[in-house]
C-alpha cells in the first residue's frame, strides 16, 4: 500500500511540474494526464469502498474532460493556435471553442463547482478516510500548481 501511495504522490508532483514548463497547447494536457493518474491512483491506494467509488467517479470525470479538451484541439489547429500565448486571440475568432476550452481547463484544475473539483474532493476525502494524511495535502498543493498551469491555457 505504501508503494501505491508513493507512486500517487510522484505522479501528482511530476505531472504538475512538467505541465508548468510547457509553452505549447497540447503538451500541458498530456503532462496533466500524468498528474491525474496520480489522483486516480489515490483512490486505488486506499483499498476501501470509498476509495474505489472515488476512483470510478474520478475516471469517469477525467475521461469526459480529456475527450472534451482533445476534441477542441482540431479547432485550435484551424485557427493556427499552437502556443499558449496564441490562445488570447481564440476568444475573438471562435468564442464558443474558447469558452468550452476555458471551462474544461478550469475543471481540470479542480475549480469549484466544476466536475474536476468534485472528483478531487472525493479522492482526497477517501485518502483522509483511509489514514493517508500526507497524500491529501500533497494532492491539494499539486492541484494548486496544476491550477496555475491550466490557468495559463484559457
Amino acid at each position: 500500500q505504501q508503494i501505491f501511495f508513493f507512486c500517487s504522490i510522484a505522479s501528482m508532483i511530476l505531472g504538475a511540474l512538467a505541465a508548468m514548463a510547457q509553452t505549447k497547447v497540447k503538451r500541458p494536457l498530456a503532462h496533466s494526464s500524468i498528474g491525474h493518474v496520480g489522483y486516480i491512483r489515490t483512490g486505488f491506494s486506499c483499498g476501501t469502498i470509498e476509495g474505489i467509488q472515488s476512483l470510478l467517479i474520478g475516471i469517469f470525470i477525467y475521461a469526459s474532460m480529456t475527450i472534451d479538451a482533445f476534441a477542441i484541439v482540431p479547432a485550435l489547429r484551424q485557427t493556427r493556435v499552437k502556443y499558449i500565448a496564441d490562445l488570447g486571440a481564440l476568444a475573438k475568432t471562435n468564442p464558443i471553442s474558447a469558452m468550452t476550452f476555458s471551462i474544461t481547463m478550469f475543471s481540470y484544475a479542480g475549480i469549484p463547482p466544476l466536475a474536476g473539483f468534485c472528483s478531487k474532493f472525493y479522492l482526497f476525502f477517501a485518502a483522509l478516510g483511509c489514514g493517508a494524511y500526507f497524500l491529501a495535502p500533497v494532492g491539494v498543493v499539486t492541484s494548486v500548481i496544476g491550477r496555475w498551469a491550466a490557468g495559463r491555457l484559457p
